[in-house]
């Protein structure tokens, strides 16, 4: 068990651990030292983590194994680097491996050995323990490819009897030397010249003779893998095949090894005179090597490789094979043929040809007659069909099931999920759903061809509520990230991508098709065979795309409305409690407030058309309590009512078991789990499924006919709701929960919409944070309670705005007709309002002024005085914009060490604690609650600080300290095993402290035995900070709880702790008003003078004049436009995207007022630009004016340089201000502009830090 790492030590401090190493090997245990004993105090928490990610395994509570493979397996993983030196082991070796041989390979005893290693010239012969090298006193160990050779040539002297001949010698060497060479291991002279090769497999190349111009003649050239050179003369020289080949080459003899079967094979070649065959005979070999070649052939030749030869000799035929679509009671539906054209690169064109009965009976004659007469080819409607082996098979299966075709059915069948009478009135169809994104390729220059230099992939998509299209070009760059961001979210499970540069997530699936298009385009471009005509062709087949319900979304538009009437009647005060509440457990007033309010909205589905309630009660009230309650009562009611729904994120279904057990009595509430392994039983299988629906839509995962079975509760996922949605779609709901329904915030991600388009008679969105970002999210939790309330989405954000948004009178009674809509049907109650029974949380403010240190202080100086640096020419400095400079000021606070030192080395305490006055105060805060026996959770959300923490605690304490992270997407197992892990620290006796990401907290864990937290470090959101302490302040709460927001003060400036809790301290404020929601802090937020000491402010950064104006970058220069309309005053301005940017490089609008502003930029001082400018916004302004219909904009050119004659004739005749070199000089003296401010506007978003 990994829990045993985690139990209070009784010793003043951590003590040193056994290692054994051996040849498996380590084992480490825990206990007084033996011989092996080694000081590690922070291993425990590596253990964890090994044992985590499958890489170290349990003996007992305090031993544990870790094997070699293991080892180098984990020394190559993210986070482990410091792995070997954890474990107290020795540096990697920099010998080199000697491989010596003793006899000849003919002879029996034929050995390959290590024969010591070679250190900078001189051989030692150290003894090893597993990897391990015993090299005098300095002990190393071996590297991984070291050890992979070290146990090749172990198995090789350990060869049975059955194994000592030439040939063997001669295959196990060809792969040790392999392995040698990826060692850099050193061979003796007769490894050295002993090169070997025994090809098992014979590739055929094919080729139209180059001498006779008969295109039936073909040349076919025997070759295989690593072939030398000169092999084809070699074999040509010898009238016989010989059994060995040695062909000369320039590093020496390499030996050609003969097996049986390759010689059968090569002796049929030898036969053909010159390698040719033509006529009939070249007509047999082309279509059946096999027999042609004789009966070796088949185990020689690999069919795939032949048919890319014969199809780049240009010869092709195709291939059929039957298509029988069968039902799950192996009825075949229909029948025909897959007919394949193919080429080198597998099958380019394939389609299915389905037969009529009579169609059906012709071929099967034809197909029957041509195999009587041993023929090889069928020419059928047009098609050359080659026949194989497999042809007598398939025209049996063709006469069977056109004997059967007549005889019917299955468990899931097309007619069935195609009835749309059986979902939801929602749902408009069945159907693909257009993708968002598409890919497109264009040339870089028109007039030239489409080869590689010249191409440029893009990304297009059209925005909501637009028609046109917006077309991304991407880099290399952006390729590879894309590419790596599909790579992340398969492994994390994750069914969409989030990209700086596109408006919303991208599915997997899409970002997956749209890369592969690329690929198949470049392949195509390089071989100069592109066709853009093809580009959707190959757009579809690479899709993988299958049919999903239509849902009625919405968007532009009310499609779909639930129409609530406005006269709701008063909600009565008390509810009607269900039998099946466990004595002992009883609702709180505002529990029985909001489980009346649930009964009394229910009741009115049919009356005023209720469809659903948002309870957006605080965290920790007991929502889940209610909700039980809520369903209980309802089975009592109707013990015959259709099964409800809840979905919600894995660890915290786990938590919705555990309270059904425990308010519930048994038997109340049925529950059926239907996520991760429980899925299994419940899965139609394949061949139970009517195969048209695999063939026509791509579908294939269903759950059985009445899965459900008797149970009244399902309990699932979001991402099973979305991967099983017909199955899902098409049950009958009473009622459906979305806990944490802030995951259904989004109105284009997929889970959103897989919960749309359930058939639900009443749904309940549970969330206590309504509102994160922007008031869409308040929307789209309407749209599913209540579709059609709060109108469409495009009108939704035109007419409300946040309260803390409303300018104006119109705004601000707008904000109150919302408050108006909504208020019936969502209830939210705060802790400060009805948890009057829940002991006090205090926020301790002594922690809110650490002093500074004097080496966080030189650190902040010299960070200060590299970013002042930055525009020098040729300076290496770290921080290339203030982002860059921002994120390691957080950092300094926290854990001051210097730029680019991420990984923590252990260094004395008292050295440690001089540095870091938050560790300081921490170790002091830990003492005192130690005094009172009291449990600490301590929230940090970087890995490398987690593990000091760790560290630093458990030398202080005695303590065993367990850090958890992990996220929503966790599978199953690793989200028991968190919990599994928590449990046992609630559980131990008196003072404890647990180690947390704010990630890992995010969903269903409660931690009350716990009542101090600490934010070690803070995130960028409130609610988020909130909702990490509210794991230990929720009800079952029995103490206070302290809560702690340690800060790292200076008398004389603001650093950045304190500007970021000034910040969070605000933002905390105002979500007080649920409609203002609080999103993250995002860099705009953070004036960089704010956070630096008041004798570095003066100079700190470089005002722009005209001077420095010409020297800026094309960007920075639409940067400088946008910093000065921001200077005069323009609430809105922001920067387009870098490309394509429809002719308009910087936007600034206030009110209805708005100005476009294009910039052009050149190094020619005093030139005089033409009227291009003039013509681009011209072209860009109606796109800018979809975008903003109720703003009217004004024109401006700006430039650097100047503009010529009819540039401002132009500019005249279309109502077109341009700014040159002298207007810019007035400008910049009227508005004081600094490179911050410019960066301020190109780098918004913490994602986009260069650092």
């Amino acid at each position: 068990m990994v829990f045993g790492l985690f139990k209070k030590s009784n010793r003043s401090e951590t003590g040193p651990w056994n290692k054994q190493i051996d040849s498996d090997g380590l084992l480490i245990s825990e206990g007084e030292a033996i011989e092996k004993g080694f000081e590690s105090p922070y291993l425990s928490g590596y253990l964890a983590q090994l044992i985590d990610d499958g890489l170290a395994s349990t003996i007992d509570n305090k031993s544990f194994r870790i094997h070699w493979a293991h080892l180098y397996a984990a020394i190559s993983t993210p986070g482990y680097s410091e792995l070997t030196q954890v474990l107290g082991l020795p540096e990697f070796t920099d010998g080199q491996i000697r491989l010596k041989s003793n006899n000849s390979l003919i002879d029996k005893n034929f050995a390959i050995s290590i024969d010591g290693y070679q250190f900078q010239g001189k051989t030692q012969y150290p003894e090893n323990t597993g990897a391990l090298l015993n090299v005098g006193e300095c002990p190393a160990l071996m590297t991984a490819t070291q050890w992979e050779l070290f146990c090749e040539v172990l198995k090789f002297s350990t060869r049975e009897d059955s194994e000592r001949n030439e040939l063997n010698h001669r295959q196990q060497w060809g792969r040790i030397r392999q392995l040698a060479t990826k060692a850099e291991a050193k061979l003796d002279d007769f490894l050295h010249r002993t090169i070997v090769l025994t090809p098992e497999r014979l590739d055929l190349k094919l080729r139209k003779s180059t001498f006779v111009s008969d295109d039936n003649v073909i040349e076919i050239e025997p070759l295989f893998d690593g072939a030398p050179q000169d092999w084809i003369a070699r074999f040509d020289k010898s009238n016989s095949i010989l059994d060995r080949y040695d062909v000369i080459t320039e590093n020496g003899i390499v030996q050609v090894l003969i097996t049986d079967e390759v010689k059968a094979v090569l002796q049929e070649i030898k036969r053909l005179p010159g390698r040719r065959v033509a006529g009939s005979r070249a007509q047999a070999l082309l279509t059946n090597p096999f027999a042609a070649l004789g009966p070796s052939a088949i185990n020689v030749i690999d069919e795939e490789q032949f048919e890319n030869a014969r199809a780049a000799a240009g010869i092709q035929f195709e291939r059929f094979t039957p298509v029988i679509e069968k039902d799950f009671g192996g009825h075949p539906i229909r029948i025909g043929l897959l007919i394949e054209t193919a080429d080198s690169n597998g099958p380019s064109h394939s389609d299915n040809e389905w037969l009529s009965i009579d169609e059906l009976k012709r071929f099967t004659s034809k197909l029957s007659q041509a195999l009587a007469n041993g023929y090889q080819l069928l020419a059928w409607n047009g098609y050359d069909f080659e026949l194989s082996a497999d042809s007598t098979r398939h025209l049996e299966e063709l006469r069977a099931a056109t004997l059967e075709i007549s005889k019917p059915q299955s468990l899931v069948s097309y007619a069935q999920v195609h009835d749309l009478s059986g979902y939801s009135s929602r749902i408009e169809g069945i159907g693909i759903e257009k993708p968002y994104y598409s890919p497109y390729i264009a040339k870089k220059s028109e007039d030239e061809g489409w080869f590689p230099e010249n191409v440029i992939p893009i990304i297009a998509y059209t925005p909501d509520g637009e028609t046109e299209q917006v077309a991304v070009p991407l880099t290399k760059d952006a390729l590879k990230k894309l590419e790596a961001e599909i790579t992340k979210a398969e492994e994390a499970g994750q069914s969409e991508i989030n990209l700086p540069w596109l408006p919303k997530p991208i599915p997997v699936a899409e970002a997956k098709a749209i890369t592969g298009t690329f690929k198949e385009v470049e392949k195509e471009v390089k071989k100069d065979g592109f066709d853009p005509k093809k580009m959707s062709s190959t757009v579809n087949s690479l899709a993988k795309t299958k049919k999903t319900l239509i849902l009625r979304a919405n968007i532009q538009e009310v499609e779909y409305e639930e129409k609530r009437r406005d006269a709701l009647l008063n909600v009565p005060n008390t509810p009607t409690l269900p039998n099946g509440l466990n004595q002992g457990y009883k609702l709180l007033p505002h529990q029985l407030e909001g489980l009346a309010w649930l009964q009394h909205l229910y009741g009115a589905q049919k009356e005023f058309q209720v469809r659903g309630a948002v309870l957006a009660d605080d965290m920790g009230l007991g929502k889940t309590f209610q909700l039980l309650s809520f369903m209980a009562w309802l089975v009592e009611n109707n013990p015959k009512i259709d099964p409800m729904l809840v979905v919600a994120p894995v660890s915290l279904l786990e938590n919705w078991k555990e309270e059904a057990g425990k308010f519930l009595r048994e038997g109340s509430l049925s529950i059926l789990t239907a996520y991760g392994d429980s899925l299994g039983p419940l899965r139609v299988p394949r061949e139970a499924i009517e195969s048209r629906l695999l063939a026509e839509d791509g579908l294939v995962r269903f759950l059985k006919p009445n899965w459900i079975g008797r149970a009244k509760v399902v309990l699932t996922t979001y991402e099973t709701l979305r991967d099983l949605e017909f199955s899902f779609a098409a049950q009958h709901w009473t009622v459906m929960v979305c806990d944490e329904a802030q995951r259904i915030k989004n109105p284009a991600a997929m889970v959103t919409r897989a919960a749309k388009k359930q058939n639900v008679d009443f749904k309940i969105a549970c969330t206590g944070t309504p509102v994160e970002n922007t008031l869409a999210d308040l929307w789209c939790l309407f749209d599913f309670i209540q579709p059609g309330l709060l109108g469409a989405l495009n009108d939704f954000g035109k007419r409300y705005r946040k309260p803390i948004e409303a300018k104006n009178d119109e705004e601000k009674l707008r904000v109150e007709e919302l408050r108006e809509k909504i208020a019936p049907q969502i209830l939210r109650r705060t802790k400060a309002e009805v948890a009057k029974d829940l002991p006090e949380k205090i926020i301790v403010e002594e922690c809110r002024k650490l002093q500074i240190s004097t080496i966080q202080r030189n650190l902040y100086a010299k960070a200060i005085d590299d970013f002042k640096k930055r525009n020098e020419p040729n300076a290496a400095v770290p921080f290339k914009n203030h982002l860059g400079l921002l994120q390691y000021l957080r950092l300094i606070c926290t854990d001051p060490r210097r730029h680019g030192v991420a990984v923590f080395k252990p260094e004395p305490i008292e050295d440690y604690r001089a540095k870091a006055p938050k560790l300081d105060w921490l170790i002091r805060q830990l003492s005192d609650i130690k005094n009172k026996n009291e449990k600490v959770i301590v929230f940090c959300e970087f890995r490398n600080i987690q593990r000091l923490l760790q560290h630093y605690i458990e030398q202080s304490f005695g303590i065993k300290v367990d850090i958890i992270n992990g996220d929503t997407s966790a599978a199953a197992s690793n989200a028991d095993s968190r919990q599994k892990r928590i449990k046992a620290f609630q559980a131990a006796n008196g003072f404890g402290v647990i180690v947390l990401s704010p990630v890992a907290v995010g969903f269903g864990v409660n931690i009350q035995a716990a009542n101090h937290v600490i934010h070690y470090t803070r995130t960028w959101n409130p609610a988020k900070e909130d909702q990490a302490t509210d794991r230990a302040y929720r009800i079952g709460q029995t103490k206070d709880v302290y809560v702690y927001y340690p800060v790292v003060y200076a008398d004389d400036f603001s650093t950045f702790d304190v500007k970021l809790d000034q910040l969070l301290s605000t933002k905390r404020g105002l979500a007080s008003d649920m409609l203002n929601g609080s999103g993250d802090l995002s860099p705009n937020d953070f004036n960089i003078t704010d956070v630096v000491p008041t004798d570095q402010v003066i100079d700190f950064d470089e005002r722009v004049d005209i001077n420095l104006a010409l020297q800026l970058s094309w960007r920075h220069f639409e940067g400088l436009a946008a910093a000065i309309w921001s200077k005069k005053g323009y609430e809105l301005v922001y920067c387009t995207p870098s490309t394509n940017d429809q002719g308009v490089d910087v936007v600034a609008i206030s009110g209805t007022k708005g100005v476009l502003i294009q910039t052009k930029t050149s190094a020619s001082d005093g030139s005089k630009l033409g009227w291009e400018i003039v013509k681009e916004l011209v072209g860009g302004e109606a796109f800018y004016k979809r975008r903003h219909p109720d703003v009217y904009f004004e024109k401006i050119g700006l430039t650097n340089q100047f503009f010529n004659q009819q540039a401002r004739e132009q500019a005249i005749l279309n109502n077109i201000e341009l700014i040159d070199q002298a207007d810019l000089q007035l400008l910049l003296e009227s508005y004081q502009i600094s490179m911050i401010d410019i960066e301020k506007l190109l780098y918004t978003e913490w994602d986009n830090t260069p650092i």
